[in-house]
């Protein structure tokens, strides 16, 4: 993962977009006879050079809003408020706005539930939610379950458009950007996006009709469509397309972008999306410098960023330094199985015989998942195999130390949240697994472990040592993750019976 993602995010969508205000509603041909090359000023609008539009503007309503938790009534008050001019404009006015935005809001005025705001005709699929959309691959990025992700999705998109199709273009674009925030190759995160998506669909009754009309992105590779039938109207289907194909045939930030601004027509919203994920690919810094330079209220931008991701990208809720000394500790390592069968302290460990399942593949041990996800990031497919073939977790551990392409930094980013989720899958499909979990109380989890200095604490339970958080000489990751896990069970009881399984 690059670090400061959400500014990558933010930014590379507002630069888009700002790219993009002085060329729209022109056409193809006369862009290519006239192609833009980096930041003007006025054109279409009339605006100087680093103004972006509503789709920014809404972008940053929606991600000031997340950062006080998901609240819809805040979010639809935000919109109204930019509406009025009075919040995230770039210059004090609104100086484009589409239709169906438009109507949405005005019903937002009148006091209307925002989720019945949006239009929900078929007419009603421009893109006006899918170019604001982006907040919400943070706000779910913890979220393990995709109903869930997809009904929040769902909710956030119908506040200005309601159709299926607006919503499930939505959710393809966030279970793509999902992707690549966990650090993956575009190319395969794209692939894995595919995956997920139609295993989704297999699970809902979904309309056919409507499910076909996304067949160029995913049965085949947009990459491969001739640009001639790339089409970059406001529809949001065009706009998805059109976003996808830039960033694919592409292989940084800037060439991402301009090709989205010189598609023409709707060029501030293709590039605002296609920006927003070339910002998670190529990171902040791979944002050309003099257009970040010039865009209009940075400094504003850059405030919210922070705030965003202080709120949403903490990787880690519990960490040494935060330790009481009143706290009390439960302590577990190694791999035991009792002769009568009662579980002992070693099912919290990731080596425990409790397969579990996650979009139709299984998992043998938690190991399992997290070698495999170690092979996936890598984009290793021959190992991944192997892993999930392979039947003992010491087999699995081996598996992983031989990942190729592996990238220390890389791993250090992503491998918390690895065996966080991987853990929670395990417990919430285990019942009798979750109540042990739960029976732990608030003492802290610690994997008492001599050998082991990232998950574990580096002391045996039996070193006196390993009562003073101090002396710790590991970083107890797993212990911390478990604890995680642990809360998100408590909390989210009502998701624990739809995760339980054939497992138990």
């Amino acid at each position: 993962m690059k670090s400061k993602v959400i500014h990558g995010a933010l930014f590379g969508l507002a630069v888009g977009d700002a790219l993009g205000v002085p060329a729209e509603f022109k056409s193809r041909t006369y862009l290519a006879e006239h192609p833009v090359n980096g930041m003007e000023g006025f054109g279409t609008h009339n605006q100087p050079a680093g103004t972006w539009s509503d789709d920014s503007s809404l972008t940053f309503c929606l991600a000031e809003s997340l950062c006080s938790g998901y609240n819809l009534q805040d979010m639809a008050r935000k919109f109204l408020q930019w509406y009025r001019a009075e919040i995230w404009t770039a210059h004090g006015e609104v100086f484009d706005i589409g239709i169906a935005t438009s109507k949405a809001i005005n019903e937002i005025a009148k006091g209307t539930d925002p989720v019945l705001c949006g239009g929900n005709r078929e007419a009603d699929n421009g893109n006006g939610a899918l170019m604001r959309i982006l907040p919400m691959v943070f706000y779910s990025r913890h979220e393990a379950d995709l109903q869930t992700i997809y009904e929040r999705v769902k909710e956030v998109s119908a506040i200005t458009h309601a159709h299926f199709r607006s919503v499930f273009a939505c959710l393809i674009y966030v279970v793509y950007g999902l992707e690549l925030l966990k650090g993956c190759d575009k190319k395969v995160a794209y692939q894995n996006m595919q995956a997920t998506v139609k295993r989704f669909v297999e699970k809902n009754a979904f309309e056919p009709k409507e499910i076909d009309l996304f067949k160029r992105v995913l049965d085949g590779d947009i990459s491969t469509v001739a640009m001639a039938e790339i089409f970059s109207s406001g529809y949001v289907l065009h706009s998805l397309e059109a976003s996808l194909w830039c960033i694919l045939t592409t292989q940084s930030y800037e060439d991402a972008v301009l090709k989205a601004v010189n598609l023409g027509e709707d060029s501030d919203t293709t590039a605002a999306i296609a920006g927003g994920l070339a910002g998670l690919i190529y990171g902040f810094d791979g944002i050309p410098e003099e257009w970040i330079n010039v865009l209009v209220k940075r400094s504003g931008i850059q405030n919210l960023c922070k705030e965003l991701e202080m709120k949403l990208m903490k990787s880690q809720k519990y960490t040494v330094s935060a330790i009481k000394e009143t706290d009390e500790f439960f302590f577990f390592w190694e791999h035991h199985v009792s002769n009568d069968g009662m579980l002992t302290k070693s099912c919290l460990t990731q080596w425990w015989d409790a397969p579990f399942l996650v979009d139709q593949v299984e998992y043998k041990t938690a190991e399992h998942w997290m070698m495999s996800k170690k092979a996936e990031l890598f984009n290793d497919q021959i190992t991944l195999t192997k892993i999930l073939a392979a039947n003992s977790p010491e087999e699995v551990k081996n598996l992983g130390r031989q990942v190729s392409n592996y990238d220390d930094a890389i791993w250090s980013e992503n491998r918390y949240e690895i065996v966080r989720e991987g853990n929670f899958h395990k417990f919430s499909q285990h019942k009798v697994l979750g109540d042990y979990l739960i029976n732990t109380g608030k003492k802290i989890l610690a994997e008492a472990s001599p050998v082991d200095f990232i998950w574990g604490i580096g002391l045996a339970e039996e070193n006196p040592d390993a009562q003073h958080v101090a002396q710790w000489k590991g970083l107890n990751l797993l212990g911390f993750a478990l604890m995680e896990v642990r809360d998100q069970i408590n909390i989210e009881s009502s998701i624990l019976p739809k995760q339980i399984k054939k497992f138990d």
